[in-house]
């Protein structure tokens, strides 16, 4: 039987909006099969849900404040 492989990354990303262009950039070229973020810095619906579905990522869970915490799967 040939083993299954599961790519998980994690970054504490200061604010995934402002950050957004090197987050693209890094899921095209690594493609992690799931993206953990933390301290993405926005509330749920500031969050750019958008930008990741159009990168292949429809499954998103969040919980977000405004200026400080906020995580992401």
């Amino acid at each position: 039987m040939k083993a299954a492989s599961l790519k998980i990354t994690t970054w504490n990303i200061n604010s995934v909006r402002l950050r957004m262009p090197l987050v693209a950039e890094f899921l095209k070229s690594r493609a992690p099969d799931v993206l953990c973020l933390q301290e993405t810095k926005c509330r749920d619906a500031e969050f750019p849900m958008k930008d990741l579905h159009a990168l292949g990522y429809e499954h998103i869970a969040i919980n977000g404040q405004k200026g400080y915490h906020g995580v992401a799967v």
